[in-house]
């Protein structure tokens, strides 16, 4: 095993599941959506707001912080239906081809909370990242698709003061940040079942360590921090 991963896994093992919940809830993405979800207050329409967003989610202007919070604020007063407004000012890259994939973004979440419900998806995760890859044309561990999961599950939490079950079978959303660190997804997966962490909690919890802007716990910042320095590590 080489050093790095070593040195990862006896430190990942310090953090229990409860620890983890901590750092995610100083995530500023996910005080962005308890913000949006204080003002909206109906689940369904939160988390299929939360779910398309996250589908497009990519090649952003701005750090993900920053986009989180104005997707939250500016949901507050509108609707699904507002979304290609929100694109124009926020996410304008490609605009004309992220429009289009918008477009069929809505059609496949519409047809996910469709067919199945709140509830249904909240017992198995894994069910949003089978229907979206299938109906998408995507991988199951295609970044957007588990990224999608990943705020479904924040959202999810959020909303019902729990986290969804069927998380030990999604991948992590592997971006360039953790490709830095491990750069294939079935090392990221070794770690995780040798640390007992799902690879969705473990995202939260590297993002938060190494580029995330929130709040640590005190009470966690020394365990948090010995983490980031691995991390950054050679």
């Amino acid at each position: 095993m080489p050093e790095k991963i070593r040195r990862l896994t006896e430190l990942l093992k310090e953090f229990t599941l409860e620890d983890i919940e901590r750092i995610e809830s100083s995530d500023r993405q996910f005080r962005a959506l308890e913000e949006l979800f204080r003002e909206l207050k109906n689940p369904r329409e939160f988390l299929k707001l939360v779910v398309i967003n996250a589908l497009l989610s990519y090649q952003l202007q701005m750090k993900g912080e920053e986009y989180w919070e104005a997707f939250s604020e500016f949901f507050k007063k509108r609707s699904l239906e507002a979304f290609p407004r929100f694109l124009s000012l926020y996410n304008r890259r490609f605009l004309g081809a992220r429009l289009r994939r918008f477009e069929r973004v809505k059609r496949c979440v519409e047809e996910l909370f469709d067919r199945f419900s709140v509830d249904e998806i909240g017992k198995n995760l894994f069910i949003l990242v089978d229907f979206l890859s299938e109906c998408l044309g995507q991988k199951r561990d295609a970044k957007t698709v588990v990224f999608a999961a990943k705020m479904f599950m924040y959202g999810y939490k959020i909303a019902f003061g729990r986290y969804p079950r069927g998380l030990d079978r999604i991948e992590i959303p592997l971006d360039s940040r953790l490709k830095r660190i491990i750069p294939d997804v079935r090392q990221w997966r070794e770690l995780s079942e040798k640390v007992g962490i799902p690879p969705l909690r473990l995202d939260g919890l590297i993002w938060v360590s190494v580029g995330g802007e929130s709040s640590i716990p005190p009470s966690l910042k020394e365990k948090v921090e010995r983490l980031k320095r691995a991390l950054k590590g050679p």
